[in-house]
């Protein structure tokens, strides 16, 4: 007689419940151009390190980590701001070329040049005077 197997499903570990901290909200100033889009955000506290920046299904991605300032053997007294972390999204439309995003940081000031891809741009029309 054949032994007989049975397969039980596994059943994933669960961790703990954690609350989970919300995200700041960037605030961002958009500027557009004839060659493309200027993103503006601010957010102070994030070094080029702890910044994410990523393009997927046409949508960008900001994601920032407040670097620790005190360190860790400091707690503090009183704290307006909870969230260590940034997040904003952006639908990207087809007139933007998303393979030549330029990015730059300074102070606390991220800055996103989206330039639109070139069958995009006006064409100034030139008049002949006959």
């Amino acid at each position: 007689m054949a032994e007989r197997k049975e397969v039980a499903v596994r059943q994933p570990e669960r961790e703990p419940a954690r609350p989970r901290r919300r995200a700041i909200v960037p605030p961002v100033d958009i500027y557009e151009t004839e060659e493309g889009i200027i993103l503006v955000a601010d957010m102070p506290g994030v070094s080029k390190d702890l910044l994410d920046l990523k393009v997927e299904d046409n949508v960008l991605y900001l994601q920032g980590i407040i670097e620790e300032v005190p360190g860790e053997e400091v707690s503090p007294e009183y704290v307006e701001v909870r969230s260590r972390e940034y997040f904003r999204a952006f639908t990207l439309g087809p007139e933007f070329d998303q393979d030549r995003i330029e990015a730059s940081l300074e102070n606390g000031v991220l800055r996103l040049f989206i330039p639109k891809h070139e069958t995009e741009k006006p064409k100034k029309i030139e008049i002949k005077v006959a």
